[in-house]
């Protein structure tokens, strides 16, 4: 494993696979997208660019490639998109790919991320995997740095995971959901970091409503941007097979619990991303993006 990482290191970005997951089945905005999966609903304020193209594009203009859309529910729906799109935009045939996760989907986001293991076209010894959720808009300038870390910290991924954070104020949170959302129950995803030496490691991602906590508090929250080495994700593979958990979140803490390191990369708080857990997070993403944020 460590030498075929080495043998890339001149070009890592070569070695690097997107896997965009497109497979759940979006039940917290059925009354926006009764008959059509999350990741294609538009968004008026991109142009009506459904959040997937807008996510493949992005991914495309940074030449990060093959792009692997992981599909579920509703997943012929996905694939004709993806086909059209790659007709449209005149990609390489072999740039997008599609890996059906059958019904793994229905245990969770992980076991469909897991799907991929079952495909060598994908799944490969030599690839790194940047993975993203099929539900959210990332800004352009977020995804840019995002691969800049990733670039500047690959010799590390032999021994090391990547999470991306932000440091932000939970004020400056609450004031993006407060007008939509006043009872701030939308759920935050932050991480708890110790630093060794000069680098910052995950101990733990936590959870919480907005509501729970306190406007001067500061946290790091996570940008929902994972990379895994295919050591990592077989292990991930080996784990998921004697627990139940559905989630890419759990099953990271418990590998960390069994001292794998995960290590914490900082990504300035302007660069946004909007995950659409809800249509108030599209009308707020709609307003945002109105206004040029």
């Amino acid at each position: 494993m460590e030498i075929l990482l080495l043998q890339h290191k001149d070009k890592p970005k070569e070695n690097i696979t997107s896997v965009i997951l497109c497979a759940g089945e979006g039940t917290r905005v059925r009354d926006i997208a009764k008959h059509i999966p999350k990741p294609l609903i538009k968004i008026k304020s991109l142009n009506n660019q459904t959040i997937l193209s807008h996510l493949i594009s992005g991914l495309i203009n940074l030449e990060i490639e093959p792009i692997v859309v992981v599909t579920g529910h509703l997943g012929e729906q996905i694939e004709v998109f993806v086909n059209s799109y790659q007709i449209k935009n005149k990609c390489k045939k072999n740039k997008i790919l599609i890996n059906r996760s059958g019904v793994q989907y229905k245990l969770g986001p992980l076991h469909s991320f897991l799907s991929i293991t079952g495909n060598n076209q994908i799944y490969k010894e030599d690839r790194v995997f940047m993975i993203f959720p099929g539900d959210t808009i990332f800004d352009q300038n977020l995804l840019q740095k995002a691969l800049n870390l990733l670039l500047k910290n690959y010799s590390l991924l032999d021994k090391c995971s990547i999470i991306f954070y932000r440091k932000i104020k939970i004020s400056s949170l609450k004031e993006r959901f407060k007008t939509h959302e006043p009872n701030l129950f939308k759920t935050i995803s932050y991480l708890k970091i110790n630093r060794n030496g000069s680098k910052l490691i995950v101990r733990e991602i936590k959870q919480r409503t907005l509501s729970s906590f306190r406007n001067k508090k500061t946290i790091h929250q996570v940008i929902p941007i994972f990379i895994f080495s295919f050591r990592i994700v077989q292990e991930i593979k080996n784990l998921a097979n004697c627990n139940r958990y559905k989630t890419i979140r759990e099953i990271v803490n418990l590998i960390i619990k069994k001292k794998e390191i995960f290590l914490a990369l900082s990504i300035d708080p302007e660069y946004n991303f909007y995950d659409i857990d809800s249509p108030i997070d599209l009308t707020i993403l709609n307003e945002k993006k109105k206004d040029g944020q």
